[in-house]
């Protein structure tokens, strides 16, 4: 499954001196994806700086300075070196240190500028982490970010799917055969309860498909709430489901395969 972490920019920067020519700007998602200007939470202004773009977000309300850093190509999908973020204010909230795409480690920073919390990332899902209160005192048992976690686990997850999912959808709206993918985007809240469910790709052929994938998801059990910096946050998350009819799937064959 798909996901992104609703608190966490997905581009982070240090501040750092550039000619602004060759300019141009890209309107982003809530998810960070590239969208229209009328359904974006933010916008990039990129420059042209050496052989990297040099890119800083905006809020799309407030015009307020988000983050900013370089990028291997012009979009936000491969930050590479120092970033910083800042929070609604204008102050700085985390510095974050990537290597063409990958991420490395994450500070954040209390008002007073001292270290509240670092993660390291390791492709072995091995995340060491730390807290400290404001007095530099380490906090025991500190847990800087953790996803949205559906109680059965990942295997847990994809058997409700497989249960609940009707697998003749496509076939009893006639559709051809092939394999139909339904991208469904949604909020595990604070609590635990999933919320702002809709399909963000609806295949043409099968629009019946979509709605289906809406209503199990809807309809799903809890989830154990995403967190950070020792607080539930919202957590934002895109889930794919595969419809596929087969040549016999007019008689009324047919499975889905949720990833």
């Amino acid at each position: 499954m798909k996901h992104v972490l609703l608190s966490v920019a997905a581009c982070l920067c240090a501040l750092i001196s550039h000619s602004q020519t060759d300019t141009s700007t890209v309107y982003i998602s809530k998810t960070n994806t590239e969208t229209t200007r009328d359904s974006a939470a933010g916008y990039t202004k990129f420059y042209r700086k050496d052989n990297l773009w040099y890119g800083k977000t905006y809020d799309i309300k407030t015009n307020v300075l988000k983050s900013e850093g370089s990028y291997v190509e012009k979009n936000s999908t491969r930050p590479t070196g120092s970033f910083k973020n800042y929070n609604e204010k204008g102050g700085l909230d985390n510095i974050a240190e990537w290597d063409n795409g990958k991420p490395l480690e994450r500070t954040w920073f209390y008002k007073n500028g001292s270290k509240k919390s670092w993660i390291s990332y390791s492709d072995k899902g091995e995340n060491p982490q730390k807290g400290w209160d404001e007095t530099g005192k380490e906090i025991k048992n500190y847990v800087v970010q953790r996803e949205a976690r559906y109680k059965g686990g990942p295997e847990g997850w994809k058997k409700y799917l497989e249960k609940h999912l009707n697998p003749n959808v496509a076939a009893d709206a006639g559709a051809p055969a092939g394999t139909y993918d339904v991208m469904v985007q949604f909020i595990v809240n604070k609590e635990g309860f999933v919320t702002n469910v809709k399909a963000v790709s609806i295949p043409k052929e099968c629009k019946p498909c979509a709605s289906e994938a809406v209503s199990v998801i809807t309809n799903g059990p809890g989830w154990e709430a995403a967190i950070q910096n020792n607080e539930p946050v919202d957590y934002y998350a895109m889930q794919q489901v595969k419809f596929e009819v087969k040549e016999e799937a007019k008689k009324g064959k047919k499975k889905n395969k949720p990833l």
